[in-house]
């Protein structure tokens, strides 16, 4: 049973979200991980690449550069993160 793009979209953003604050992922990480869990099922790099491709281009992973190229979750700058922080109290 092959593996849906969505169903390796959410597990890509659950592997970031882990790490989130701790650890950064390279995109090559991320699909060697998954080609190693869904290998059996047909999973290759095209399909994690479609799969990341649907995380960034909805905005639930960005690509960030510094010292080399990273995926992460989006983080909440200046007035935006006092907002909810405010929120929140």
């Amino acid at each position: 049973m092959a593996v849906d793009l969505n169903q390796l979209a959410d597990e890509m953003f659950k592997m970031v979200e882990e790490v989130h604050g701790v650890k950064k992922y390279k995109p090559s990480d991320v699909f060697k991980a998954m080609v190693k869990k869904y290998g059996d099922e047909g999973v290759d790099k095209k399909q994690c690449k479609s799969a990341m491709r649907i995380l960034i281009d909805s905005e639930r992973l960005v690509y960030t550069y510094f010292n080399g190229s990273w995926v992460e979750l989006p983080g909440e700058e200046g007035a935006a993160k006092a907002a909810n922080e405010a929120a929140n109290k």
